[in-house]
């Protein structure tokens, strides 16, 4: 047994494991990751990187080579619905259609937009991300078999080439996807919707310039009654193809890749096609969230913890955030500046937001049933096929009506920045989360300038809490200076560290102050000066540190 604690071991080096490992760094505790594979899966999975995972990822310095990866942007806002890639168009959605008044909501929301990056592209810019930062240590082929909690420590045996080994770790975070073990081994129970559908997934190299050159969409649905299905585009000759299979009848052998090239061939339109089929895989609509996310100093994160069906792309998205909250609690009580009913929060708060997610995600799945995506499409792409002109345009004519009334599906802004910690859905607040720095929400984005740069209200934020006053709100960085503390802490005041380019920054306040946790989300608020203001910020920093209810000064 290795004598020396691991402060943390992360069980799966898949894009939540590698960012909790990457937040932990950036709040200086080490950690050790597992993955039981010999390197990242080239198999793309998910793709969407919404707009808070795509601000994370410009905050852990990766968002460039995200964006050089991601698929072009004028090739990520179009999904189309045709008879086959290259035949007839039954419908479309193009996210640059929306009304102005929403296209600006969304682009002056956050310094960044939304992105399509396959999975494994993540992942490697996140394992470079890892190993540039110097603070963790990834172990491939490791195969972690067993976590007990000893109370102070957590035991971890693991399995290698070499044979078996054991760890102390101070905690372990389990991020080994839906299908790991972990959470059975706990004995936490899972809740939510029961399957209800089964795909096959065929990852494919193929040049489709042809087509996709002349209509970029990033999604296109085909509608046939011999291959219905969906292709995506993954940047450059790299697509997937996804359709349905019943696993009581078939079973993913059956899919060899001279069958899935033909099936391919005959949902492009083109059956003389190029196709190197890469690898098949299997994934299964349904929705689950563990009731659990902690138990004693085991933690559960992304698909571990819960899990969605992949319309609305939230699955990976929800777990880089589980990642960031869970990552600087992690650390601060390792660092001894947080009090361990800190971790607590991870669970309160993560928890209701994946609850959410999942039931965002089965709606859209339930109203993609009317856009020809479901248990009625062969239905559907029979009376598109109806040798009958009047039921073939009748059909045509409600799928056109149905496909609009999908672009939510597709188009989420308050399900990705809206979200706030304690309240639960944005409509519950009296202010604006995206505009107003509201308890519990995130740092609203806004352009400022600094020393001649125009930089964004989260360039602010540092490893650590920040106090943002208001323009006359310096008494509050004074107030901070003649606390105590060692919690990692800086303020910035307008007219001092930055200048504001537009009036009343993020609704602070004139005289005011907002305290920002280190995920970026406000611990507490200060309407105006107080007779008292270092008892006042010591007692919000104290209970943001402790996992205390949210308080408004």
């Amino acid at each position: 047994m290795n004598d020396e604690l691991i402060p943390v071991l992360i069980v799966g080096a898949g894009p939540v494991g590698l960012a909790t490992a990457y937040v932990l760094g950036r709040h200086g505790v080490r950690s050790v990751v597992c993955d039981q594979f010999d390197d990242i899966n080239p198999h793309p999975r998910a793709h969407v990187v919404n707009t808070r995972s795509m601000e994370l990822l410009r905050l852990w310095g990766v968002y460039d080579e995200i964006i050089a990866d991601a698929v072009d942007l004028n090739c990520g806002l179009s999904f189309v619905w045709k008879h086959t890639v290259a035949g007839e168009e039954f419908g479309r959605i193009d996210l640059a259609d929306a009304p102005a008044e929403h296209l600006a909501r969304r682009l002056g929301s956050s310094p960044v937009t939304v992105g399509s990056c396959a999975q494994d592209r993540v992942q490697r810019r996140l394992l470079e991300a890892v190993y540039r930062q110097g603070m963790a240590e990834v172990r491939y082929g490791t195969r972690v078999t067993a976590v007990r909690d000893l109370g102070d420590s957590v035991d971890v045996r693991v399995e290698t080439r070499e044979g078996e080994e054991r760890f102390g770790a101070g905690y372990v975070v389990a991020a080994d996807g839906a299908s790991g073990k972990i959470r059975r081994g706990l004995g936490i129970e899972i809740e939510g919707v029961p399957e209800f559908g089964h795909l096959i997934n065929v990852y494919f190299h193929a040049d489709l310039s042809r087509w996709a050159d002349r209509d970029p969409a990033l999604l296109f649905w085909v509608l046939n009654t011999a291959c219905p299905g969906v292709f995506i585009r993954m940047g450059g000759d790299r697509w997937t193809f996804h359709l349905e299979y019943d696993p009581a009848r078939e079973s993913v052998a059956d899919y060899t890749a001279q069958r899935c090239a033909d099936l391919i061939r005959s949902g492009i339109g083109a059956p003389d096609l190029d196709v190197d089929v890469r690898s098949v895989g299997t994934w299964t609509l349904g929705a689950s969230t563990a009731r659990q996310y902690r138990k004693g100093r085991i933690f559960l994160a992304g698909d571990a913890a819960h899990r969605f069906p992949p319309t609305g792309g939230l699955g990976m998205n929800t777990g880089l955030v589980d990642a960031d909250n869970l990552g600087w609690k992690l650390a601060a009580v390792i660092g001894g500046w947080a009090s361990e009913t800190l971790l607590d929060t991870y669970e309160s708060e993560r928890r209701p937001i994946a609850v959410a997610n999942a039931e965002s995600s089965i709606t859209n799945a339930v109203k993609m049933a009317d856009a020809g995506i479901g248990p009625n499409t062969l239905d559907m792409a029979a009376r598109l096929e109806s040798g009958d002109p009047a039921v073939a345009a009748a059909e045509r004519k409600r799928l056109a009506e149905s496909v609009p009334a999908q672009r939510p599906h597709f188009d989420y802004l308050e399900l990705e920045i809206g979200y706030v910690y304690g309240v639960g859905c944005p409509s519950e607040t009296q202010a604006d989360p995206l505009t107003v720095a509201v308890t519990g929400g995130r740092l609203p984005h806004a352009w400022i300038d600094r020393d001649g740069f125009t930089i964004s209200t989260h360039d602010l934020l540092m490893p650590g809490f920040t106090l943002i006053t208001g323009p006359d709100g310096a008494v509050w960085a004074a107030a901070l200076a003649e606390i105590d503390t060692d919690v990692p802490i800086h303020a910035c005041v307008p007219g001092r560290d930055f200048e504001v380019t537009v009036p009343g920054l993020c609704g602070i306040p004139h005289d005011g102050a907002i305290l920002v946790r280190p995920d970026g989300h406000v611990a507490w608020r200060a309407e105006g000066l107080s007779t008292k203001p270092v008892r006042d910020l010591s007692a919000a920093l104290d209970a943001a540190c402790c996992g205390a209810t949210h308080s408004v000064s």
